[in-house]
């Protein structure tokens, strides 16, 4: 009877394909990536904006595509540090999940970040306070349970989706249903795809809940389909936008079309996304850190489960993500908080799925010719990601680059304390 339990507990923490989609849809916190990254875009390009988003968003299919590709051949947690573990080396494992804990922090970060800039820029409310309850509000979400986490991401998310597309029906309605062809070819388009591949991106929160997944194809099925949606739901804003002309601030231009009614609905998806955002990588960074604990790269008690699921990594993981995120804007503020992590996220997102690419071309190798398919997938992945690395080291500041490279350094030699350590206790029972 006691077996039967765990059983029946353990299939009701399971994650259906359409959990997993909303869990990868939140962690693109949509609404606050169109406001940031498209506002941006829009001042780089103006009415090719959403050229710009089509893209990004076929750049960003081919790093879906390999995740799609690894998740099907591994069923344990932990994603892009599982993939590089038994695709790699032991070593290069360590360093994708130590890159990715950062990525996700980061990540994570600045969709909380961005939530709470937009609400301090509607409220003018103290900005260390309203990253503390959107971080607090987000983490408490996670430690609820993955089926809450789920729950909250599937109706939260609805309602954004609705908003977005009701929102682009009615700017181009105020155009006069002025339609128009959008491809055109202005200096400044590799910079707005650049911006534009920040938007579609969630998926990389889904690739560490391997063990919670269904079926393994769910994962990789709601990765590639999350970020076609995503970047087609952000191609129809911005195509809506340049029907009006419209190249200035949407928080701003929200506010003044839609006065009190916009206020509160700008400030209800500000913390709406900001909260998306923060549950989306909380639960996939304690899913990364409970894999790394159970190989003995981190404390062992990491790894507990706690009826079925990895609360100490989630507890873990979460006071860290608050306490870092609330320190950072209270010693810098919400502004350069975001701007931080952001870059950092960015740099962390291309080391994290150029290790995934490499990954997919060392297995498909042993055999080409018949995953030909997933070799010239790697392959083109891996030219994109070094494309997207060159274009971004020449924006990034490069303090947040000597962030990053520390981070890199420091789980390197944390690697080889590891090894010293594991090396003398083999040692010692060898002596015996």
């Amino acid at each position: 009877m006691r077996a039967k339990k765990e059983i029946s507990d353990d299939s009701k923490q399971k994650l259906t394909f359409v959990d997993l989609f909303f869990i990868s849809f939140g962690g693109q916190a949509p609404f606050i990536s169109l406001l940031t990254f498209g506002t941006v875009m829009i001042a780089l390009v103006g009415t090719a904006g959403v050229f710009a988003m089509i893209i990004a968003t076929l750049v960003v299919l081919f790093n879906g595509l390999v995740v799609y590709y690894l998740s099907k051949r591994f069923k344990r947690g932990g994603g892009y540090y599982t993939y590089a573990v038994y695709s790699l080396t032991t070593r290069l494992g360590l360093e994708t999940g130590w890159s990715y804990i950062l990525y996700a922090i980061s990540y994570g970060g600045t969709l909380v970040t961005g939530g709470a800039y937009v609400l301090y820029y509607i409220t003018g409310w103290n900005q260390t306070i309203l990253a503390l309850i959107v971080s607090v509000v987000a983490s408490a979400i996670v430690l609820s349970g993955v089926r809450v986490s789920a729950k909250y991401a599937m109706i939260m998310s609805l309602i954004e989706m609705g908003a977005i597309v009701i929102l682009s029906i009615y700017f181009l309605y105020s155009s006069g249903w002025h339609f128009y062809n959008p491809v055109n070819f202005p200096s400044k388009l590799a910079s707005a795809v650049l911006f534009g591949l920040g938007i579609p991106t969630g998926y990389g929160s889904i690739a560490p809940l391997g063990e919670e997944a269904d079926t393994r194809k769910s994962i990789g099925k709601a990765a590639i389909l999350v970020l076609i949606f995503g970047g087609g739901l952000a191609s129809l804003f911005f195509y809506s936008l340049g029907a009006i002309n419209f190249t200035g601030n949407l928080v701003d231009y929200l506010l003044a079309s839609f006065s009190i009614i916009g206020t509160v609905f700008l400030s209800f998806l500000a913390l709406n996304d900001g909260i998306l955002g923060g549950v989306s990588y909380i639960l996939a960074n304690s899913r990364t850190v409970k894999a790394m604990s159970e190989d003995l790269i981190f404390p062992k008690f990491l790894s507990k489960s706690v009826k079925n699921r990895p609360l100490i990594s989630e507890i873990f993981i979460a006071i860290v993500f608050i306490t870092i995120l609330t320190l950072a804007v209270h010693y810098i503020g919400l502004y350069d908080t975001f701007v931080t992590l952001g870059a950092l996220a960015g740099l962390g997102n291309i080391f994290i799925h150029t290790s995934a690419n490499i990954s997919l071309i060392r297995l498909a190798s042993r055999r080409p010719r018949k995953h030909i398919d997933e070799l010239m997938v790697g392959i083109i992945a891996t030219i994109i990601s070094l494309w997207v690395l060159v274009s971004s080291l020449f924006s990034v500041n490069p303090y947040v680059t000597n962030i990053f490279l520390g981070w890199l350094i420091f789980g390197f030699l944390y690697a080889e304390a590891l090894d010293i350590v594991r090396g003398n206790v083999e040692e010692k029972e060898e002596r015996r």
